[in-house]
């Protein structure tokens, strides 16, 4: 065996088991104890030292082995397959392949596949009896098909080969096509009609092995196949030995070969034994050949076919049923609808807000309410201290005292302009008492109504410093609320005022109060590290516990939407745009 054909026959073998990461044939030196490397595949591979421990197994058991489930080095799971290949019990050599991680079930199948490859090494063996013609005539036969460049030039050099090889006046190859066969490749004819009357019958002997599974030779006598077409063949057109046998690959029908002998030359049980044999070594490099050569659409359509059928099977029953059942959800959600709402933080806010600031500017003498009181109207707030005004109210006072009495002076003596003068000394001094009276009364700060103070807490403030117009409080009645619910600005397009809705307090969780959108504020604002819109919303109904700061979540009711929709539009809307920024 040469190198050439090592490798070729190596390549054939990792192709037909499509899952192979690389493999090794390796043969016994002239000494018998040591291996060499014959074939590798791919041809650049040159490390095999993790293909040591499957064969160093195969070498003690003198059985086909594998290691399932390896993990090697870059985290992946691989399985490990090795037949040792014997002529009467002569090591001949050793198969060995890493591939992906396998099924349990699909294991037997490489091992079966890697048996009937050896087939190829048995008949390629130089040490095999050399009087035995007919399986050199096989290999030459094998290495003839290789040398052609396309599928149809393989077929012409096959049917022509087996032509003379087997003795034979025709030998055709057919392919099913539209359910039935048809003959494409016809020895000692370059150019012939498959609509004629003699291919028409072979194509029909053809179907016949087909239809039934099975080799069919005539003259049979013991036969318990139909033979019908074969002998319809037989009697127009005189071939009086027809052997037809069926071409499989991976477990789908190919074709079928057929062969015609004159009467006097039967088919023997060697001579159809050997055909079947080399019909089974030759049908994957056809088949695999004409996968090559056919066009990308062919080659898409039938791989989604093998992957639908793979798909209806029960292999994998457990996956499949996880798919459909995630299918049958989608379709499910797609058809049904259901209420689309919008979530959003809240607030509760009173709809008046009062507050309550400091009249004149002085110092806090006592504060008697803070933030959550509750007060009433009249109720006293806070004071400022008003020792200063009192001292200012009898500063005036003495003066106003001081210019009546000039006032009188001036009358007795008729001094007219002093009368002026002190007259409007009078009214100034009197002015600035009443303003200072004013101010005193103000220095108690009282509840202009019934309500809630919502901020102010003066109790850690007292003695200090206020200016005039100073807030000290924040009120809100205790009746007439409203609901800021922070939408975010991927949201807002559904939001529309009148829309119903759900508000959940965090105070009161277990119940749930109704609402209706009011108002939606023009203007975005950054909150959280995110955008969102003000949404005021009033109560239908508000119970004495509520009161203004409480927060919670609010869900809007936006209309009926597919269930599909709702789980999905927003990562849909997300991924539109993120397309949308790197597209244009």
């Amino acid at each position: 065996m040469n190198n050439h054909f090592a490798n070729q026959w190596l390549a054939i073998l990792c192709h037909n088991l499509s899952e192979t990461v690389s493999a090794v044939l390796l043969m016994p030196e002239s000494d018998s104890k040591t291996l060499r490397p014959m074939a590798q595949w791919p041809e650049k591979l040159s490390d095999f030292a993790d293909f040591t421990p499957i064969i160093q197994n195969a070498l003690k058991t003198n059985q086909p082995v594998n290691i399932v489930n390896a993990q090697q080095a870059d985290n992946n799971n691989y399985d490990y397959f090795a037949l040792p290949v014997f002529i009467q019990s002569e090591l001949l050599a050793i198969i060995a392949l890493k591939t992906l991680h396998l099924p349990t079930d699909r294991n037997e199948a490489v091992l079966q596949s890697l048996q009937q490859g050896a087939q190829w090494l048995l008949l390629a063996n130089n040490k095999q009896d050399q009087t035995d013609d007919h399986y050199f005539l096989v290999l030459r036969l094998l290495a003839a098909c290789y040398e052609q460049k396309n599928y149809a030039e393989v077929l012409i050099r096959l049917v022509s080969e087996l032509t003379v090889k087997f003795d034979c006046d025709r030998v055709a190859l057919g392919q099913i096509h539209k359910q039935h066969s048809k003959v494409v490749a016809l020895s000692n004819s370059a150019h012939f009609d498959a609509r004629s009357n003699f291919m028409q019958k072979i194509a029909d002997a053809m179907d016949e092995a087909i239809e039934q599974d099975s080799l069919i030779c005539i003259p049979n006598p013991q036969a318990t196949v139909i033979q019908r077409a074969h002998l319809e063949l037989s009697r127009k057109f005189g071939s009086g030995a027809i052997l037809t046998i069926p071409l499989w690959y991976e477990e789908t029908v190919f074709g079928a070969l057929t062969l015609l002998r004159s009467e006097e030359k039967p088919f023997d049980s060697e001579t159809v034994s050997l055909c079947e044999l080399t019909v089974s070594l030759i049908t994957p490099f056809l088949a695999l050949k004409k996968t090559a050569e056919q066009p990308l659409t062919k080659l898409i359509s039938k791989t989604l076919k093998r992957r639908l059928s793979k798909l209806l099977s029960f292999n994998y029953l457990k996956v499949k049923l996880a798919v459909a059942s995630v299918v049958g959800l989608i379709l499910v959600m797609s058809l049904l609808k259901g209420d689309y709402q919008l979530t959003a933080d809240a607030m509760l806010e009173g709809k008046l807000q009062r507050v309550v600031t400091a009249p004149i500017s002085g110092f806090l003498l006592s504060a008697s309410v803070r933030a959550g009181d509750t007060v009433h109207k009249g109720d006293v707030m806070a004071n400022l201290d008003g020792s200063e005004l009192q001292l200012q109210l009898g500063k005036l006072n003495g003066q106003l005292q001081k210019f009546r009495r000039e006032y009188r002076e001036a009358l007795s003596t008729g001094d007219l302009v002093k009368v002026r003068v002190n007259s409007a000394q009078i009214d100034q001094a009197t002015a600035e008492m009443e303003l200072t009276q004013q101010q005193l009364q103000k220095i108690t700060l009282t509840a202009p109504f019934d309500s809630v103070v919502i901020e102010g807490d003066l109790s850690q403030l007292l003695g200090s410093p206020v200016e005039r117009g100073e807030t000290l409080f924040k009120i809100a009645p205790l009746e007439g609320y409203r609901i800021i619910l922070k939408v975010d600005e991927r949201l807002i397009s559904y939001v529309k005022p009148g829309q119903k809705g759900t508000l959940a307090l965090s105070s009161m969780p277990e119940r749930n109060f109704q609402l209706t959108v009011q108002k939606i504020t023009a203007i975005a604002k950054a909150d959280n590290g995110g955008n969102i819109f003000r949404v005021e919303a009033s109560l239908d109904t508000a119970p004495d516990l509520l009161r203004p700061g409480m927060e919670g979540i609010g869900k809007i009711n936006a209309g009926r939407k597919n269930l599909l929709w709702i789980g999905t539009h927003q990562l849909i809307d997300w991924l539109r745009l993120w397309f949308w920024s790197w597209w244009f």
